[in-house]
């Protein structure tokens, strides 16, 4: 059974395609992917979606995050080739100054004051949703229930069609964007010309801080991220 996310005092959450473990620090993290054998495949991701994690990297830069990291584990149980692309990654992208989240799809996510019961909850209160292929088609929601004081929109891009297979897969990349004033096909452009990266996913190190809070959906599997401002938190 999946631990609810706000029974506990949770520091660290890790999540694949499978499965999702709450963690009351960083380094009981560490240790589990350490000992699961999975710390190589998923190390990034545990620094890039926990606010704890975020928080050290910003304070003290990846490197020395990293020697916190192996003075818990053995080194050479990641590949140096993957050390050295974390570390220029991060170089590359510095760390912003907002918070990003993992979440399990059914946890209890509070978003510009209001406490949504999991990922279901947010797609019942969208009122316009978007795909993206050459242009942006927006669409208004025929059934949403409003909120008084939180519109939501989402923009998606279908997964892509390699053969004829993938015709009746109706999966797609979710992203969903929350404002004060309703959704408008102006304001779901202006977010579908940020940039974005791999599997269309929005939640990122370069989001204008006016346009947060961004939730992300990969399509499967029982995890979602959260962008939010610090001071939401």
């Amino acid at each position: 059974m999946k631990p609810q996310l706000n029974s506990m005092p949770l520091q660290v959450c890790i999540s694949n395609y499978f499965q999702t473990h709450y963690f009351s620090s960083w380094q009981e993290a560490v240790k589990y992917l350490y000992q699961s054998n999975r710390i190589g495949n998923e190390l990034n991701r545990l620094i890039q979606y926990n606010v704890v994690m975020r928080d050290i990297l910003r304070q003290k830069g990846i490197e020395a995050l990293l020697d916190e990291i192996f003075a818990i584990v053995p080194k050479n149980s990641v590949d140096v080739r993957l050390i050295q692309l974390i570390i220029r990654y991060w170089t590359e992208n510095p760390i912003a100054d907002y918070d990003i989240q993992m979440y399990h799809i059914d946890d209890d996510i509070t978003i510009l004051g209001h406490t949504f019961h999991g990922l279901q909850d947010v797609r019942q209160h969208c009122e316009m949703t978007a795909s993206v292929r050459s242009q942006l088609h927006c669409f208004p929601t025929k059934e949403y229930i409003p909120l008084k004081n939180i519109h939501i929109g989402e923009i998606y891009e279908s997964y892509p069609i390699f053969d004829s297979y993938d015709y009746s897969d109706n999966r797609c990349y979710e992203n969903y964007i929350f404002a004060s004033k309703p959704i408008t096909q102006k304001l779901m452009q202006q977010y579908a010309n940020l940039k974005h990266e791999c599997n269309y996913c929005m939640v990122h190190e370069k989001i204008p801080t006016e346009l947060l809070p961004v939730l992300y959906y990969v399509g499967e599997g029982p995890y979602m991220v959260l962008a939010t401002k610090k001071s939401q938190n």
